[in-house]
């Protein structure tokens, strides 16, 4: 840790001053710039912050920003012990084989007659010796490579996932819609003839799935056009299949969409008991539902539905076609409040 010392530079007016505010003038000697930008961190002294805010601008890289004070210097200093004891230690691996490797040398692995290892690997050990003492004795006289790369890490990051923000949705493919919208196995919550389709592949165990759903019922009350269609992607095991097989079954006895928002507003653990129990308060005939719940027609409509998901490269749930557009994650807040203002406006 660099431990900056106050510098009052007075009746220097020709000189061009640091741009962070902390008065050294163009020959700042108080480490508070690399390249233009402020690195004091949150012992910044330098004149970066006012009153608790930063005054960097855009170009502010002291951690100032956009997160509790104590969040950025915490996570670097965790990165760069991390990659300091992985450092280290490669010495230790570095003659050990890799067991997962192709056994080619176009896939830039060769073997030693003791298992296989990486090519470049190799050709390190004869190039340079590696040990502890070199590596420890490296970090110690250049520890802010390591924060340096942890910084540049998370500007890639935040980089990435700000494009990925932007990116315009997906189209789904026709053919698929159009099987699923035609599907007369699938539950309909809504408009059954809606020109304005919401397609939701779900799972009850699901904690965002669960706030989609509540928030889309919410939604149909002003949207009269959404034809809301439910498909069943139990992704969490036995006990979610099980679940939406006890959910089908309700709606043999006409009763889908109650149970589906009963289970749906549930809270704990949905063994078959409390499903049964669910039923009979919704009035329903309890062994024709554990009947139906079972039945082989339940878990071919669940194959089907796994066919579908896969068609669609389905890696997670919730996921929605929204009028046509593929949409990653849980739909509510302004998402929603969009797609229901296109609904009512394709009346």
């Amino acid at each position: 840790m660099v431990i900056k010392k106050e510098k009052k530079i007075e009746n220097k007016k020709d000189e061009k001053e640091c741009s962070c505010g902390c008065g050294c003038g163009s020959d700042c000697q108080c480490g508070c710039q690399e390249n233009g930008k402020c690195t004091c961190g949150d012992s910044c002294a330098c004149g970066c912050q006012e009153n608790g805010k930063c005054t960097c601008g855009d170009s502010c890289a002291c951690g100032c920003n956009n997160m509790p004070k104590w969040v950025r210097p915490a996570v670097t200093l965790i990165s760069a012990l991390t990659i300091s004891w992985a450092i280290l230690t490669v010495g230790n691996q570095i003659n050990r084989p890799c067991p997962y490797a192709f056994q080619s040398k176009s896939a830039g692995f060769i073997g030693n007659g003791k298992g296989v290892q990486p090519n470049g690997m190799m050709k390190m050990r004869r190039s340079v010796e590696m040990n502890e003492a070199a590596m420890r004795d490296f970090i110690m006289k250049n520890p802010k490579v390591l924060i340096d790369s942890v910084d540049a890490y998370y500007q890639a990051l935040q980089a990435k996932e700000s494009a990925a923000v932007k990116e315009e949705p997906k189209e789904a493919p026709k053919e698929i819609l159009e099987a699923i919208i035609t599907d007369s196995t699938n539950h309909v919550l809504g408009n059954e003839k809606g020109s304005f389709v919401i397609v939701e592949f779900f799972d009850y165990q699901c904690g965002w799935c669960k706030k989609t759903n509540q928030e889309i019922a919410k939604a149909l009350k002003n949207a009269p056009n959404i034809r809301w269609i439910l498909i069943d992607a139990p992704i969490y095991g036995p006990d979610s299949e099980r679940i939406a097989g006890y959910v089908m079954a309700a709606g043999k006895q006409g009763k889908f969409k109650e149970m589906h928002e009963a289970v749906t507003n549930s809270q704990g653990r949905l063994d078959e008991d409390a499903l049964l129990e669910l039923g009979k308060k919704l009035n329903l005939n309890t062994k024709k539902l554990a009947a139906d719940a079972n039945d082989k027609s339940v878990q071919d409509k669940l194959n089907k539905n796994k066919e579908l998901a896969q068609k669609l490269n389905l890696r997670g749930v919730p996921m929605l076609i929204v009028d046509g557009k593929i949409h990653l994650g849980a739909l509510f807040g302004d998402a929603l409040e969009d797609a229901v203002k296109a609904s009512n406006a394709q009346k």
